[in-house]
């Protein structure tokens, strides 16, 4: 069963919505309903648990280097070397 709302918008939002509907050949229902579907898409993947795994050897060192990509800056290193870090963290953790 759907549920009815009234929605009351500015006028410029108002404007912009039944022209991207209308330029979508689609309902105004429509084109707000796929806004929100994609607003909640992106919410609930936002909301995912994280579940690493790495081999217990991996596990046992406390530090790794990485090496460094070839086109890579120094700071790209950086962020990719303290991704890896927290994830294998997150790995220890369980």
């Amino acid at each position: 069963m759907r549920g009815a709302f009234t929605m009351r918008f500015r006028p410029e939002v108002a404007e912009f919505v039944q022209e991207q509907a209308r330029a979508g050949n689609r309902s105004v229902t429509n084109f707000v309903e796929t806004l929100l579907l994609r607003e909640k898409a992106r919410y609930e993947e936002s909301q995912r648990q994280l579940t690493v795994q790495a081999p217990d050897e991996l596990l046992r060192h406390a530090r790794h280097d990485l090496v460094r990509d070839a086109d890579e800056t120094e700071s790209e290193h950086a962020v990719r070397a303290d991704l890896f870090t927290a994830l294998l963290d997150h790995a220890r953790r369980g």
